[in-house]
């Protein structure tokens, strides 16, 4: 026993330092909060896990923090932010991510991200989506609205809004690669009629012994019609936003010595969009129900936090548009596509991680 104890206290060799976590940041919207998901199902959890296993392995711990909700906007438009305030709606508070609300703003994710971190310029990594839910999801598809109007928006949040938003993330994470995440084509001409027209007199709440009054065999006709106009406006949002994201993305880089923003593309098609054969979108199940991982538990969170809120933002639809907010968000498949999309960009970035990794041991 003396002999332990004596052991104990001879000098022990120095234990070689950890490296620090590779940390991080996950901020934006429904698109890259994972909408319909579960935890392990999500994209960035993805990306997570491939940083984890295919890149780092146990030389280094990935740390992961989320602040990404649906609904959230770029920042809060003024409109909103002054009814909020009037009726005492917290503008900061934190609700569950699948109840889609504007605020806090991507801007305010970001901002308490940076004080939560005990040193933001160790963040190395960045992943963020932002703009739709400023321009709302239904005028990007819907051949109504005002297609000039649509432009301009497109041009002032996608691209003015987030060149912004990059500013504001790289002066609180300076050291950090941000990687854009690119949107995809809502529906196409290949979304089956019926199944689209069951989401729209869902949202409605008509009964769904009705339902057959629109999608019997003489209503089709000019519900195709409609189809194809929405897949028309569809394909200009996905061309457009691309652009003006891409565009921000540009800008940012060419005032920088070192390029540190990556634009991701969505990897998913016409062919793949709402309703399609191959559709790596959420879509509508055979009780006319999103067929998402979380719809259960979103009917709950939605109940909980608009019995909070004082100020609604869809009016009389607020429930309804949350309960159905998974549909048309990429589902297990689109995630892993979008997953791999993001690792191949990653890859140039982390090539010298990669490289020793797969460098065969002596």
């Amino acid at each position: 026993m003396a002999v332990f104890w004596g052991l104990l206290l001879l000098p022990q060799p120095a234990q070689a330092d950890e490296p620090a976590p590779f940390e991080m940041l996950v901020v934006g919207d429904s698109h890259i909060s994972g909408q319909g998901l579960r935890e392990e199902n999500k994209f960035y959890s993805l990306v997570r896990d491939w940083l984890q296993n295919d890149v780092f392995g146990t030389t280094r711990k990935v740390d992961l923090k989320v602040l990404a909700h649906a609904g959230a906007r770029i920042e809060l438009h003024q409109d909103e932010l002054e009814k909020m305030q009037k009726v005492g709606d917290d503008i900061n508070k934190f609700y569950e991510r699948e109840a889609n609300i504007s605020s806090p703003s991507i801007r305010a994710q970001i901002d308490r991200a940076r004080n939560e971190y005990k040193d933001p310029e160790k963040v190395e990594l960045v992943m963020l989506s932002g703009c739709i839910t400023d321009i709302l999801v239904a005028n990007t598809v819907n051949p109504f609205y005002n297609e000039k109007k649509l432009r301009k928006n497109i041009t002032k949040y996608c691209n003015e809004s987030m060149f912004g938003l990059l500013e504001h993330t790289k002066k609180a994470f300076p050291n950090a690669h941000v990687v854009v995440v690119g949107y995809f084509p809502i529906a196409s001409k290949d979304t089956d009629v019926n199944t689209m027209t069951h989401y729209f007199l869902k949202i409605l709440n008509l009964p769904p012994k009705l339902h057959f009054v629109f999608t019997n065999g003489l209503s089709r006709q000019p519900l195709k019609i409609l189809r194809n106009k929405i897949a028309k406006r569809s394909a200009l949002w996905l061309k457009e936003s691309n652009r003006a994201l891409l565009e921000a993305v540009e800008r940012f880089n060419a005032k920088t010595e070192t390029p540190s923003v990556l634009f991701v593309e969505s990897p998913i098609t016409d062919g793949s969009a709402f309703a399609t054969k191959n559709t790596m979108l959420w879509t509508m199940g055979e009780d006319n129900l999103p067929n998402d991982e979380t719809y259960a538990d979103r009917m709950k969170v939605c109940s909980r936090v608009f019995g909070d809120l004082k100020f609604h933002h869809y009016g009389r639809l607020t429930m309804r548009l949350c309960e159905l907010s998974s549909v048309a968000h990429p589902n297990i498949l689109g995630a892993k596509a979008f997953a791999t999309a993001i690792e191949n960009k990653l890859e140039s970035v982390l090539s010298e991680h990669i490289a020793s990794r797969r460098r065969p041991r002596p």
